[in-house]
């Protein structure tokens, strides 16, 4: 081997083990090269996809009702496919009084949409049968609801004394206590003073200086309902009127006069209930 040809080789030698270092040394960048190396990208984030937009509560029920502040009460009822009972509890907590419904109408569904309507005009929109329970007079000017009866056709009505009961009824005692023989034309003088009538639903009453607790004994009797007696009026009264409604009756009696009737709502048939005399003190209460 000539000296040229040793020199070459052992060049190509030196040349080789230089860059196997290289290679296998750690790769150690400066500063300027850190920072001119692009930096490593991380796998992007899958795409989420943005929440609604909040928008105003909404009331989930598909029904309102609601009661006007003054009295008479008037109702405004919107329905699409509600519940006829669950309407029915809304109105039973706006009027304060118990609602039934019957078992064929606890699972009805109603649509409805109505504003300014009546008690009266509103059941009938809601219920083919309705019946309401009230009480009038004792010094209230209008009649006070104290049950609704929602039905179906052709139901048999609640009991009348579903809700107005008494706890007591009074008895009169007519006649004259004193002995002897009375002449015939002073007793019927006597008897005339009060006179009661009850005619389709219609009251005549002719009254001269009796007792009101007499004339409202009278009364009940005459119409076939309990009389109550809560207090012993000394009140004596000088009435006459005809064809009066028996509401309009008890009315022009006396403030302490209430009268509790049911009102059929299909046939606006008035079934008078119970007859009965307050205190004076407990009337408008």
């Amino acid at each position: 081997m000539t000296q040229d040809s040793f020199n070459d080789r052992r060049r190509r030698l030196l040349a080789f083990g230089l860059a196997a270092g290289l290679l296998a040394a750690p790769l150690t960048l400066s500063a300027d090269a850190r920072q001119a190396a692009p930096a490593a990208r991380k796998p992007a984030a899958p795409a989420q996809a943005k929440p609604p937009a909040a928008g105003p509560a909404k009331d989930a029920r598909p029904w309102t009702v609601r009661m006007s502040k003054e009295a008479p009460h008037t109702f405004t009822v919107k329905a699409k496919e509600a519940r006829l009972s669950e309407i029915a509890g809304e109105l039973s907590k706006l009027l304060k009084v118990p609602v039934t419904i019957s078992p064929l109408l606890d699972k009805q569904r109603v649509t409805v949409d109505f504003s300014g309507m009546n008690l009266e005009g509103a059941l009938r929109l809601l219920a083919p049968q309705a019946y309401v329970d009230y009480v009038a007079g004792g010094g209230e000017p209008q009649a006070h609801a104290l049950a609704v009866y929602l039905q179906a056709v052709n139901e048999k009505p609640p009991a009348l004394t579903a809700t107005v009961r008494g706890n007591s009824e009074a008895i009169l005692i007519e006649g004259d206590t004193e002995e002897g023989v009375e002449d015939p034309d002073k007793k019927k003088e006597e008897e005339e003073p009060l006179k009661v009538t009850f005619a389709q639903n219609q009251l005549s009453v002719r009254a001269r200086k009796q007792p009101l607790t007499v004339v409202l004994f009278k009364i009940a009797s005459e119409i076939g309902v309990p009389f109550e007696l809560r207090w012993e009026s000394p009140e004596v009264i000088d009435v006459e009127f005809d064809n009066y409604s028996v509401e309009q009756a008890a009315r022009s009696l006396s403030p302490g006069v209430q009268l509790y009737y049911r009102l059929d709502l299909q046939t606006f048939g008035v079934q008078p209930l119970r007859l009965a005399l307050v205190s004076p003190t407990r009337a408008g209460s």
